[in-house]
C-alpha cells in the first residue's frame, strides 16, 4: 500500500494493469454520485490524483466542450492520452496553487487517505471549490476487512503491508469514518455519505486492484526482514485462486457543499 514510483519498467506495467482494476471496480460508482449532484456541460471541474485517468475522460464527456477537467497527480505517466478539454497537471494537492473560488466540482477517490497532511488537502479543495460547487472525497475504512476471518498467510501479508504503510508515510486506513467530521470541518455544508462493501474474489479485478498493491510492496518488507520471501509467495499465490473469497473494504463517498455567502 504505497504511492511510490515504479522502480522499473516491470513495475511501472503492473501499477498500470492495478490502475485499470481501480477504475473497472469504482468508476461507475463516482460517476453515478456526481451525476447525482449535478455534473452537467460547462461545468469546471478538479479531479484530484487522476490515476489512469479513466473518469476525467468520462468527466471530460459529461462537461462537453464548454466545459474543462483539470486532472491532477503527482505521477502523470498511467493518465494516457486525454480529450482536449482537459488539462493534465502534475501537482501536489497539498503544496502547490490552485485557482480560488473556480471549481463546480473537485472530487479525489483513494488519493486523500495516501495524504499525511489531507486535512490540508480537502481545505485547499474546497478553496478551490466556488461557492454553490461540491467537493466529493471518496475513501476506504479497513474496519470490516480486517474483522473477518482472514486466511493465512494472506491474513498476516495485508497486515505487515498495512501497518507499514501507516509507518512509513502516514497511510490513514480508517480515514473513511473521519469524512463527514472532515467535510465539516472544512466548512462546507450539506454534507451527506453513503458507504459500500464489495466483494473480492480471487483472480478477479475486484481483488487484484489490492493484491496488486501488495505484490508491489512485499519485495521491500522481504529485504527489511519484516516478511518471509516464501510467505509472500504463497499469500499471492492463495488470493488468485478461484475459492479465494472475502469481504473487501467499506468504501466510504462523503460530499459537501461550499457555503455561498449570504444564503439562509
Amino acid at each position: 500500500m504505497s504511492y511510490a514510483a515504479p522502480r522499473d519498467a516491470a513495475d511501472a506495467a503492473t501499477e498500470a494493469v492495478r490502475h485499470g482494476h481501480l477504475s473497472a471496480g469504482f468508476d461507475a460508482g463516482s460517476a453515478r454520485l456526481v451525476t447525482r449532484l449535478g455534473l452537467a456541460p460547462g461545468w469546471q471541474v478538479l479531479e484530484v490524483g487522476a490515476g489512469g485517468g479513466g473518469l476525467a475522460r468520462w468527466m471530460a464527456d459529461q462537461v462537453g466542450p464548454a466545459g474543462r477537467v483539470l486532472a491532477t497527480d503527482t505521477d502523470l505517466q498511467f493518465v494516457g492520452d486525454q480529450p482536449a478539454n482537459v488539462e493534465v497537471r502534475r501537482h501536489d494537492i497539498v503544496t502547490d496553487p490552485l485557482p480560488a473560488d473556480h471549481f463546480d466540482l473537485t472530487h479525489a477517490r483513494a488519493v486523500l487517505q495516501h495524504v499525511a497532511r489531507r486535512e490540508e488537502a480537502l481545505a485547499n479543495m474546497a478553496a478551490a471549490t466556488r461557492p454553490g460547487g461540491w467537493v466529493v472525497v471518496e475513501d476506504v475504512d479497513w474496519l470490516v476487512f480486517e474483522h473477518q476471518d482472514l486466511p493465512e498467510p494472506f491474513a498476516t501479508l495485508s497486515r505487515t503491508v498495512l501497518s507499514a504503510s501507516v509507518g512509513g508515510y502516514g497511510y490513514d486506513g480508517y480515514w473513511g469514518r473521519r469524512l463527514l467530521g472532515a467535510l465539516r470541518q472544512a466548512g462546507l455544508d450539506q454534507v451527506d455519505s453513503r458507504g459500500k462493501v464489495v466483494t473480492m474474489r480471487g483472480g478477479t479485478a475486484s481483488a487484484e486492484w489490492y493484491v496488486l498493491a501488495l505484490e508491489r510492496a512485499a519485495p521491500t518488507l522481504v529485504v527489511e526482514g519484516r516478511l518471509d520471501a516464501g510467505l509472500v509467495t504463497e499469500a499471492l499465490a492463495q488470493a488468485r485462486q478461484p475459492d479465494f473469497v472475502v469481504l473487501g473494504p467499506l468504501t466510504i463517498s462523503g460530499w459537501g457543499r461550499r457555503p455561498t455567502p449570504g444564503a439562509a
